[in-house]
Parts: structure tokens; C-alpha cells; sequence
């Protein structure tokens, strides 16, 4: 089998990232080739359809062709077509010595309705590494999605390589283990639930006291940002700032104002030699990624210590500013012009519309407020929709939060600008989220429905069509070892409902409800959620394990008895459990 491309010199990465899924699955070579006939062809070319990341995949009896308008919409071709082959591609071939490598002849004409598709991952609460960093961009494109948001500072970490700051990583990358690191020990020893677990690997032990962390040299950054282009995907990093800051002030005190309350220290806006540092670190940061847009924050920023600062409010009163919170959209604007200088496009969140919008930066909304929307839309800016209420992937979930995410629509229609609506994006905050085995649970399927939402437009959208085809990529989900939420059991003995509070402090309550029996017996009948589920159960009041009684068929339960039911995907690996307790009616 072989792979052709066209003259465009991108192409060769497209290549090479089909060569990378083929091979290992299936055990065949793919030779690349420039010139002659070839089983497979990718081609860059004008379609009818100009949208950027249009593609045609065509697959006849002879040949696979995949033709775009960018190298993006060759990706998208490539990830359809991956999509097509059996999901063992996604397995080692000594697995798959039985498997018909078939693709249906079909023709698929596709284009994105958002040109920014996009997903962040914080990583300063907790530390993902470049390799699983690598996972979740392979995830990224196999669903399409093309923008890569990199949280990577915040109070609780400084995560990139900054040479001429060292302390920035050599201290505050690793912290004692603090109030966020016990909760996730907590949750996982009283749960039993592996996804809360911390990577040991992330662990050091110095004094006889445990710290926390991590961080990424330049170079890992710089590999990161590599493979992610390979697959089509912008990483947009940020460094958030003026507030949110106390990683870099806890090693360098002098950027923030003297006396500052240490709860709430932004970086001293007054003051020209912090303002110098800010600048420094984005200038090595800037030399990292080469796409033009980077993120500054600039959210929920306390202005305390401005008010009792002395260089803060001579700053307010030499630039003729009314009070704070124009004091922060002057930082916010001269970063914004150190940015452009360096031919970068500023993207904040929708506090840098506090005391004043510039007119080239981009807003993420995400506080859902329409006032906020509604001004920036007024004064011309772009908008990257990401509102908590949909699109905060680490908020506790039910069985609606797939479908919650699926019917939101980016675009409402009583807004008037809807052309400066840029795209999409659903946020992972990793306070709770020590481990990519919460990251799957807290992203997956979700991340189908945000591909959904981003890529289609909403009248051709349908819940029930969509969400069979979402039960169709559970086995691919797990061949790719994806621990996804298996949705909670539903039946007539559970009676209450999980509660969905839009926070990202993981819910504490165990399902539990009591059912009356009147004539002393009763049959259980569960259904599982997925395909390739199972459940078990125990009597005895522990919550079950891979071990425990399997649930086969309907049987008759008696009073006074107490089950406890949990799933289980074929991996071995345990979704959520509840408890029913069976009480003779007197």
C-alpha cells in the first residue's frame, strides 16, 4: 500500500501522521511517494466549497483520495477516514491478526461552520506531561478540533521554561502538597476511584515533606508544538496575568505591589521594572509558538492592592485613568501593543472588557453575561463562545450533561453580529483533575458533542440520531483505552437524580434510595448504558469491584436487603455506583 501527495510541501506531515495511524495497527508498510499511482492520495487544490478546512474524501473500489482547500482539511479527511476503518485502528497489530482492513465506498463533501474549534487544559493546578499532553492533541484531531488553549500558569503553578526567570520553574513548578492534592487522595481512597489518584511520577519527597508538580524546558514545549501542527492544531498558550499571579510573585516579590496582601497579588501596575518582567517572559514565550495567537488571561483579577498602592495610583493618575478597573485594561492595552509588535494577536477573557475593550483583541466569553457579550459585539471585537454554563467540561455531571453540551448553539440569535462569533471552545480546569483518567471521564463523550456543535449547524443537528452514534464510537473509545463516563444506571428502583452544580468540586453524594416492598419481593430489571458495559453488584454494602457479582439477567430481590450496583467498561475499569436499600412495607 502506498501514499501519494502533491506538490504542496506540507503535505508530507499529513502523510507521515497517516503513516503513524496505519502502520502500527495494521502491520503493513505505507511507503510515501511524490509521483505515480498510489492507493492513497492526499492533494491540496480550490474546491467549490472555499471555506477554510473544506475536504472530499472519495474512496472507490481502487483508491482512497483526500483533496482539501488547506493542509487542515486534509487532517479532517485523514480523521474521517480513520473513522471509517474498524476501530482496532486504534490498537497494536499483534492484537489484530484476524482483522479485514475495509473502508465503504462512499464520497464525504464536509466543511467546518467555526474556523476555531477549540479545547483548554489547565495544567498549573495539575500537571499533565508532554506525552499526555500528545494523547489528548491525538484525541483533538481525530474529532476535528483545531485549537489546542494551553493554561499553563496560575497561582498554584508555573509550568514553562522561562531561562531568564529559572526560579519561575526551579521553585514555583513544584509546591507542597496542598489543600487540592488532599481532596483528590481523599476522594480516591473513599471512593475507591482510581481517576483521583495522583501520578506518582509527579511526587517528590524533600525534608520528609511531598511536593506537587512539574514543569516543561523549552525544548518539550517546542515538541509539543510540532506534533500538534502535525495534526492540524494551533496551541494557543497562556500566561495569566495581571492576576492569577502568584507563582511568579511567591519567587519574584519585586513584581507586585509592596505590602500586597499575598491572597491577592496582580502584578504591581504601577511599576515599570514589573511590567519589564511581564514582558521578558512573553518574549520568550512568543519565541516558542509560532501561532499568532496568545493568551494573556486576565480574569477575576483582585484590585485591592491597587487601591493602597502608591506607583498604582500615580499610574491611574498620570494616564488620566477613573479608577482600577481602568488601570487594568492600561496593563491589559500595553501588553496588547508589546504584542503586536511581535506580530501576535492578544486573546483575554471577558474581564479585559472591564474599563475598556481595544479594538484588535479577542474575547473569550465565559462568565455568560450578556451585557458583557453584547458590548464587545457593539465595539467590533471577536468572540471565542465558552460559557461555564455549557462548556466547563470539569463542572459535576448527570446523564443530560452530553446532551446539555450537544444543544448548545454558539450563535444566538438574538445577537446582531453573529460574523464576529470566531468559534468554540470547552474549558478543563484541573483543580480535581490529578490524572488523565479524569480528564477522559470529565471530557468524554462530551468531546464528541463540542465537535458536534462546532462543526455543524444547528438545524441539522438531533439528539436522538446523534446519540446512537455516539454508543457507535464507544467501542473505538475503548480500543484507544479512553475512560470515558459510562452514564449512571437508570431504572425504576433509582428514584434520585444526581445532582448537576455548575462548580468543579466533584459532587460528595452517593446514590442512594429506599424502595417499599409491598408484597415482600420485587424483580430488578437494569439495562447497560453502552455497549460492552457491565454491571455488578454486592450485598454487603461495599462498593463493588471487578471482582463482585455480575448482573446477567432480571432477578427477584427480597426485604429487608440492601445492593449496591456499579459499571464496569471492558477494561476492567469501574464507572459510577449506587445503592438501593429494600425495605418491607408495613
Amino acid at each position: 500500500m502506498t501514499i501519494g501527495i502533491s506538490n504542496h510541501p506540507s503535505l508530507m506531515n499529513a502523510a507521515h501522521y497517516l503513516v503513524e495511524k496505519l502502520e502500527p495497527a495494521t502491520g503493513y508498510r505505507f511507503p510515501i511517494r511524490k509521483k505515480g499511482k498510489t492507493d492513497i492520495l492526499l492533494d491540496i487544490k480550490a474546491l467549490p466549497d472555499t471555506t477554510p478546512g473544506a475536504y472530499q474524501l472519495r474512496v472507490t473500489a481502487k483508491r482512497v483520495v483526500i483533496t482539501a482547500n488547506n493542509y487542515n482539511g486534509i487532517i479532517s479527511g485523514i480523521s474521517t477516514l480513520r473513522q471509517l476503518l474498524p476501530e482496532q485502528i486504534e490498537r497494536n497489530y499483534t492484537f489484530n491478526e484476524e482483522v479485514e482492513w475495509t473502508v465503504p465506498c462512499v464520497t464525504v463533501t464536509d466543511a467546518p461552520r467555526f474556523q476555531y474549534r477549540g479545547l483548554m487544559l489547565d495544567v498549573a493546578r495539575h500537571y499533565f506531561d508532554k506525552e499526555e499532553i500528545k494523547v489528548l492533541l491525538d484525541r483533538m484531531a481525530l474529532y476535528k478540533l483545531n485549537k489546542f488553549h494551553w493554561h499553563l500558569t496560575d497561582n498554584e503553578g508555573w509550568r514553562i521554561e522561562i531561562k531568564r526567570y529559572p526560579k519561575l520553574t526551579q521553585e514555583s513548578g513544584w509546591r507542597l502538597f496542598n489543600g487540592l492534592d488532599q481532596y483528590c487522595e481523599n476522594k480516591a481512597q473513599g471512593d475507591g476511584n482510581h481517576e483521583f489518584n495522583l501520578t506518582k511520577k509527579h511526587l517528590k519527597t524533600i525534608d520528609g515533606k511531598v511536593y506537587y508538580g512539574g514543569f516543561y524546558t523549552q525544548e518539550e514545549i517546542k515538541e509539543v508544538v510540532a506534533y500538534a501542527s502535525k495534526l492540524g492544531i494551533d496551541v494557543i498558550p497562556e500566561i495569566d496575568m495581571p492576576g492569577h499571579f502568584n507563582a511568579a510573585s511567591a519567587v519574584y516579590p519585586e513584581v507586585i505591589c509592596p505590602k500586597a496582601n499575598m491572597s491577592s497579588s496582580p502584578v504591581c501596575a504601577g511599576n515599570d521594572s514589573a511590567i519589564e518582567f511581564c514582558k521578558n517572559v512573553y518574549s520568550e514565550v512568543f519565541a516558542l509558538f509560532p501561532n499568532q495567537d496568545v493568551h494573556i488571561g486576565a480574569d477575576e483579577v483582585g484590585k485591592e492592592n491597587w487601591k493602597d498602592c502608591p506607583s498604582c495610583q500615580k499610574r491611574i493618575k498620570d494616564e488620566g485613568l477613573k479608577d482600577e478597573k481602568e488601570l487594568q485594561s492600561w496593563f491589559v492595552h500595553t501588553m496588547e501593543k508589546f504584542f503586536r509588535e511581535h506580530g501576535k494577536r492578544l486573546i483575554g477573557w471577558d474581564e479585559i472588557t472591564e474599563g475598556g475593550l481595544s479594538n484588535t483583541s479577542t474575547v473569550m466569553w465565559w462568565t455568560g453575561s450578556e451585557e458583557t457579550l453584547n458590548k464587545t459585539l457593539s465595539h467590533g471585537n471577536k468572540i471565542i463562545m465558552t460559557p461555564n454554563q455549557w462548556l466547563y467540561f470539569d463542572h459535576g455531571q448527570n446523564n443530560s450533561s452530553a446532551k446539555h453540551v450537544f444543544e448548545y448553539d454558539p450563535i444566538p440569535e438574538s445577537i446582531q453580529r453573529k460574523d464576529l462569533i470566531a468559534g468554540v471552545q470547552a474549558n478543563i480546569w484541573g483543580e480535581y483533575i490529578p490524572s488523565m483518567l479524569r480528564v477522559d471521564y470529565m471530557s468524554m463523550p462530551k468531546m464528541l458533542c463540542l465537535s458536534e456543535v462546532a462543526w455543524v449547524l444547528p438545524t441539522v443537528k438531533n439528539w436522538d440520531t446523534f446519540s446512537t452514534q455516539i454508543e457507535d464510537q464507544i467501542p473505538r473509545l475503548d480500543m484507544m483505552g479512553i475512560n470515558y463516563r459510562v452514564p449512571e444506571l437508570e431504572s425504576d428502583i433509582f428514584i434520585s437524580k444526581r445532582k448537576v452544580v455548575y462548580l468543579n468540586v466533584p459532587p460528595q453524594e452517593w446514590l442512594c434510595d429506599t424502595i417499599m416492598l409491598e408484597h415482600g419481593k420485587r424483580v430488578v430489571d437494569l439495562k447497560a448504558p453502552y455497549p460492552g458495559i457491565q454491571i455488578r453488584y454486592t450485598t454487603d454494602g461495599t462498593i463493588p469491584t471487578i471482582q463482585s457479582t455480575t448482573y446477567a439477567t432480571p432477578f427477584t430481590v427480597t426485604a429487608p436487603s440492601e445492593y449496591m450496583f456499579a459499571t464496569f467498561r471492558p477494561n476492567g475499569t469501574r464507572g459510577e455506583f449506587r445503592k438501593v436499600v429494600f425495605v418491607q412495607e408495613k
